[in-house]
């Protein structure tokens, strides 16, 4: 099937004004990876197969518990017990015929990292820890594919986009000591930072609006909607390439 054939102009109407044809042909050739399948990556990942995202490669080693279902709404009770990646994926190509889920039930490393930052246009960051998150910023600066960042914790949560050559690296923002494991959270909070994120990877894709570059933007949702865009100015990263390329260099040996 050709992306002319996966055109539906109904499907797509609402979407077209502010995307063009060529925008959503763009999308529908993109591949975008999605990694965490959680209170983000539940929101991010339906929306973006809504949109027609052509491919999308949906990461995570976990199975779906009971207590995820009142954030991560790609799940039903029936599924407690069964994969993420699987259930994400037959549930969104049923959503959406246009498009291709390819699940990856496993866990982050650096080689997938790698593999996901090779195969993907645009990576998107749906986890709950720095150290996953640093692997996939390591591999996206090295193959200059972009990474939207996001993370949420509470009614509290933040999202930014990083890219080489464009931005400072992801661990410029990482905490010196991040705390892992936050427990406490409504579902909306992450559906607001998981829209924020599937819209900057649509803009990444189609062209259209402007990503958030060199800008963090935080949102506190404790008391009516503070939301502030705290600018950021990339710093000298040489020592982190030089690390970034000798890990690299050491897995393509291997």
């Amino acid at each position: 099937m050709s992306v002319y054939d996966k055109l539906d102009l109904e499907r797509y109407s609402r979407q077209l004004g502010l995307l063009r044809v060529d925008g959503q042909l763009k999308l529908l050739e993109s591949t975008i990876a999605v990694v965490g399948l959680g209170g983000l990556g539940s929101i991010i990942a339906y929306y973006l197969a809504a949109a027609g995202a052509g491919r999308l490669i949906l990461v995570d080693k976990d199975n779906v518990e009971a207590s995820n279902l009142n954030r991560q709404l790609l799940y039903y009770t029936s599924d407690i017990g069964k994969p993420k990646a699987v259930i994400a994926a037959e549930r969104l190509e049923k959503l959406n015929p246009n498009i291709e889920a390819v699940p990856v039930p496993e866990e982050l490393d650096w080689g997938l990292a790698r593999r996901l930052a090779k195969e993907a246009d645009v990576i998107v960051d749906a986890l709950d820890n720095w150290r996953a998150r640093l692997l996939l910023d390591e591999a996206a600066w090295y193959m200059g594919k972009p990474l939207v960042h996001g993370a949420v914790e509470a009614l509290r949560g933040q999202a930014t986009t990083v890219k080489r050559g464009v931005t400072g690296c992801l661990a410029c923002i990482a905490p010196p000591k991040p705390q892992q494991g936050c427990t406490a959270i409504l579902g909306p909070a992450a559906g607001v930072i998981g829209s924020i994120e599937a819209l900057e990877a649509l803009k990444l894709v189609t062209g259209v609006g402007e990503p958030l570059y060199n800008k963090l933007l935080y949102i506190d949702l404790t008391r009516g909607l503070s939301a502030h865009e705290i600018p950021l100015k990339p710093l000298p990263c040489e020592r982190c390439r030089e690390r970034i390329t000798r890990l690299w260099q050491g897995e393509e040996q291997n």
